[in-house]
């Protein structure tokens, strides 16, 4: 079995999709399923097969709250410090300074339009 994608609600998908783009995840596809009155936008990360769809309801545009059970996305990437500058630039902030685990990664949060969390992993 291969994950193929992970689906998360988007209340603006303009936004959020500017800022998925901004961590790196270029756009692949857009559908629109009026039967279900959904726009659905799928972006990869950095040619990894990872795939994300943000599912915009256009009839309710409410996200779905962070706490229905899911945590979070976590995304690795070449240097933490210098990610998170670029970001920094774009007016995307991290929630709390980066830390180092007990086993010696360096982490970070940030949360995404919607409030779902994004971890950032420095290689």
């Amino acid at each position: 079995m291969s994950p193929i994608h992970l689906a998360i609600r988007a209340s603006n998908p303009s936004r959020s999709l500017e800022f998925y783009q901004a961590l790196g995840f270029v756009k692949k596809t857009e559908v629109l399923l009026e039967k279900f009155a959904s726009k659905l936008i799928f972006l990869e990360y950095k040619n990894s097969g990872l795939e994300l769809e943000l599912v915009h309801n256009y009839q309710n545009s409410k996200p779905i709250p962070p706490e229905s059970g899911f945590l979070h996305i976590g995304l690795e990437v070449d240097n933490l410090e210098q990610f998170l500058e670029k970001l920094s630039a774009l007016g995307i902030n991290p929630s709390a300074p980066p830390s180092t685990t007990p086993d010696g990664m360096k982490i970070c949060f940030l949360t995404d339009p919607d409030g779902y969390q994004i971890e950032l992993i420095g290689k």
